[in-house]
């Protein structure tokens, strides 16, 4: 049941092929790795207790013989004492004797566990000559105790002595052995592995291009079903194939083929339309605002029988709203873009004539050029209601323009108050980000770049009580004429 509410877990799937072919190949390697694991840890295992044992035979003192010879030799001919036992060698003796067990848990051979367990009994019985010497009293004794039992040819020094030496000889010829044991079954393993390999690797390329046969000749089918359909080509016949995957893939691309050419037409009737209003919303938030304040200033200039203010107030409010409508358009001559700022800052000069003055200097072989309709004038309110507004003594707004390699320039200048770089860095992010701040500005650099793409937009510049700038940087000849017309 659950074969047939999913068809990708069927065996004729592309991902059941799939799973058998990784199931074949990991079993494989994974008898191959186990065997090659066994048989190196084993041998393994026994190299690395005959290294121990030849590096615990290392710490045994070479010169074990010679100095408990000596030593008890002084001990022997030296005058008595009240503690005769107390200068005994008995430190190399405990040396020794430690390490003998070492050697007796670290070994594998039979041999060295007997000579490492002769070693131990040896040094117990040395202890005891030793002990039976200081005990003595006689020179004489003493002396011949020392050459019969401990340092003669056949003492017991002389016997230890010759059991490490074999004890070492025994390991470094099993050492010998395990390396050359090591290295014959790595080859044996490299060949088994090399083997092993190949033929798995022999059947996964027979599987693999039988199993891609069957998978990549319907998926060149439909892609060029898709190359068709990207022509507008709707005429290919439904795929034959025997996996699921590929033939719910063909039936829906069918289906979905036939949405796209609609989505797309209304995405872009959705862009165009979001785009128009965020214009309009724009105007709808100046434009209130902006004509109540100055209907306020013309009440009051008509109040101080102000009459010529009045006329240029009015004159200057019916063109700018003359030129916000555009007929509709949202592209525009610049020169009508400088003809609406004009007129903004006219209205402006008149309400603020003791804190504001302003000059425009565009090049008239730009002025042709077609702009994002509505750019300059929020840009001259923000200079006058955040800049000028906030300083002391008259303000200067400036409008300048460009043109360059690498576009138009359009600067919009204030002396003003200026910001903090924490201040300029909000500002940027209400003009650059999809946040409230800035609003005005955001919607200014968001319409650039529809229009004009990447790296087109506003740029600011600003410090404290030094004003600030912002430019708007156009391509080179304004908008293109066709993307104009995409969003009429």
């Amino acid at each position: 049941m659950a074969n047939d509410r999913d068809p990708s877990l069927s065996r004729h799937s592309i991902r059941g092929k799939i799973n058998r072919l990784m199931i074949f190949f990991a079993s494989g390697t994974a008898i191959i790795l186990l065997v090659m694991s066994l048989m190196l840890l084993s041998i393994n295992r026994q190299y690395e207790n005959a290294l121990l044992c030849a590096n615990t035979a290392a710490d045994f003192n070479k010169e074990f013989k010679d100095s408990v010879d000596l030593k008890m030799y002084h001990h022997v001919i030296r005058p008595r004492s009240d503690f005769p036992a107390d200068d005994l060698p008995m430190e190399d003796l405990d040396k020794a004797e430690e390490v003998f067990r070492r050697l007796d848990n670290a070994t594998s051979l039979p041999d060295n566990h007997w000579r490492a367990q002769s070693m131990l009994a040896m040094s117990e019985l040395l202890r005891s000559y030793m002990i039976e010497i200081a005990e003595t009293e006689s020179y004489d004794m003493r002396m011949d105790l020392l050459d019969r039992n401990i340092r003669g040819e056949t003492g017991l020094t002389s016997l230890i002595e010759q059991y490490m030496h074999d004890f070492i000889d025994d390991e470094v010829r099993e050492l010998s052995r395990l390396s050359a044991s090591l290295s014959r079954n790595c080859n044996i393993l490299i060949g088994v592995s090399v083997t092993g390999m190949a033929g798995l690797f022999l059947a996964l390329v027979l599987y693999s291009m039988k199993t891609a046969r069957r998978i990549t000749s319907p998926i060149a089918a439909l892609t060029q079903k898709a190359k068709q359909f990207g022509e507008s080509d709707y005429s290919a016949l439904p795929i034959e194939t025997d996996i699921p995957e590929l033939r719910i893939l063909d039936s829906s691309f069918d289906s979905m083929a036939g949405h796209i050419t609609e989505l797309m037409e209304r995405q872009i009737r959705s862009e165009r339309s979001l785009h128009r209003a965020q214009l309009e919303l724009l105007q709808a938030q100046i434009n209130p605002h902006f004509l109540y304040n100055t209907l306020d200033s013309i009440a009051i200039l008509a109040e101080n029988h102000r009459e010529d203010d009045v006329v240029n107030m009015v004159t200057s409010l019916s063109t700018f709203f003359r030129n916000s409508l555009s007929s509709g358009a949202d592209v525009i001559p610049l020169r009508a873009e400088l003809a609406q700022a004009t007129s903004y800052l006219e209205i402006q000069q008149v309400r603020y004539s003791d804190i504001l003055s302003y000059a425009i200097d565009v090049p008239e072989e730009i002025q042709d050029c077609l702009v994002p309709k509505l750019i300059l004038q929020p840009l001259i309110e923000n200079a006058l209601y955040h800049g000028i507004k906030n300083r002391r003594g008259r303000g200067m707004i400036s409008i300048t323009g460009t043109a360059g390699e690498n576009g138009i320039r359009l600067v919009v200048k204030d002396n003003g108050a200026g910001m903090p770089e924490d201040k300029l860095r909000q500002l940027r992010d209400g003009a650059y980000q999809d946040n409230h701040s800035g609003l005005g500005l955001k919607n200014v650099h968001q319409r650039i770049r529809l229009y004009c793409g990447e790296p087109y937009g506003l740029t600011f510049e600003s410090a404290p009580g030094e004003g600030s700038a912002v430019t708007v940087l156009l391509p080179p000849g304004g908008v293109d004429p066709a993307q104009r017309e995409a969003y009429q």
